[in-house]
């Protein structure tokens, strides 16, 4: 062979071996992820070993569920989502919190692996407290796709995937789109938190990630995001997303409440509501002698979850982001005829809210509707009174 064709050979083998792309092996990744913390990264997301890359988790069995349909898959492609060429924007240190006794940094970002949209990944990685900012830990993380409705007026959480591990950890990652000002994360105990909103770095979208261990901190129940002037433009229920053991159930029908709502001193009728993760017990009572029992079997997750008419009265349950509920006979060219409105009241250890409706008398409630309204006075919900709230 001559020296001429031999050197095109070389050439032509070189040029082929340049479009190839090598699965790399645990060392090889390893090395990657090095050179990807040092150069777009922070130095407390740190280099994870070899040994580790192999085993990929944490020492809390970390599982990820999808959110949203056909937005459950991880993204397609191969590699490190957080290498910088696949990054849509900074990615994000949202939260440190301890896992397993080991301090674990919660980072998240926007990636498009495949050039067919942004996927929002994130990644839970463990760091040795003994040897400092340069340690080594085990990961754990995935990707979810963008909701395919994300486009839709009523969607505002294009992305939404939750974390669970060993039945101790609940962690929410979520994006919101540019029309979200804030979201609350309502808890299972009732109590509210703000989400801290991080720039993705794409399209004017926002991120942000919670993680909680239960039984000692609460559980993430429900998501609600506002726009600009104070309006609701989505609420998601969380248990019905993930599935039913996203809580650990206590059911108030059953003598398990969390909460209750106790009538406002001997003022007939009243009721008495015991609210459980997913249901509700009532105890109507009418008159000194009359009373009624009644359990709403399954709280919903529309703005309306729930409600039971007796006699005058109408015990509704309803999700946090209801400011007012109406009760109204619906009227013809002269308007809607309002028979009561009340601001429904907060149940401390529960996010769920109790409003007690009243009329002068039962004949008025045949043809009343419930109407949800929020702080701006804006529908979310209805129903027919003395009919039941579909599934």
């Amino acid at each position: 062979m001559n020296q001429q064709i031999e050197e095109q050979l070389r050439g032509d083998l070189r040029a082929e071996a340049e479009g190839l792309r090598l699965s790399p092996d645990p060392w090889q990744e390893n090395q990657r992820r090095v050179s990807a913390a040092a150069s777009g990264r922070s130095r407390r997301v740190l280099t994870v070993a070899a040994v580790a890359l192999a085993v990929a988790t944490l020492a809390a069995g970390v599982a990820l569920l999808g959110g949203g349909g056909a937005g459950d898959a991880p993204a397609a492609g191969t590699g490190d989502p957080f290498t910088t060429e696949y990054l849509l924007g900074a990615p994000v240190e949202a939260e440190t919190l301890t896992i397993d006794g080991q301090q674990t940094v919660h980072t998240i970002a926007l990636s498009d692996m495949t050039g067919e949209g942004p996927n929002l990944c994130d990644e839970y990685e463990s760091v040795s407290a003994a040897t400092g900012d340069e340690a080594s830990g085990s990961s754990s993380g995935g990707c979810t796709t963008r909701d395919p409705t994300a486009d839709d007026r009523d969607v505002a959480f294009d992305w939404l995937t939750g974390t669970e591990g060993s039945g101790d950890i609940r962690g929410v990652t979520a994006g919101v789109d540019g029309r979200v000002s804030k979201v609350q994360i309502w808890m299972d105990n009732g109590d509210m938190v703000l989400a801290t909103l991080h720039p993705t770095g794409w399209d004017d979208t926002r991120m942000f990630a919670l993680t909680t261990q239960p039984p000692d901190a609460p559980t993430a129940q429900r998501l609600v995001a506002y726009g600009r002037v104070g309006n609701v433009l989505q609420a998601v229920d969380l248990p019905t997303r993930f599935g039913e053991t996203w809580l650990a159930r206590r059911s108030a029908c059953d003598g398990d409440r969390v909460a209750e709502s106790v009538p406002n001193g001997d003022v007939l009728p009243n009721a008495h509501v015991e609210l459980g993760t997913a249901d509700a017990q009532l105890s109507i009572r009418l008159a000194i002698d009359d009373s009624a029992e009644a359990c709403l079997e399954r709280l919903h997750a529309t703005a309306l979850a729930g409600w039971y008419p007796s006699g005058p009265l109408v015990a509704v349950v309803t999700a946090p982001e209801v400011a007012t509920l109406r009760l109204i006979v619906a009227g013809g060219s002269g308007g809607d005829t309002v028979l009561d409105e009340v601001t429904p009241e907060a149940v401390s250890g529960s996010p769920w809210r109790v409003g007690i409706m009243r009329v002068d008398k039962q004949s008025l409630l045949d043809n009343a509707e419930l109407l949800a309204l929020d702080r701006r006075g804006e529908f979310l919900d209805r129903g027919f009174v003395n009919q039941p709230i579909s599934p």
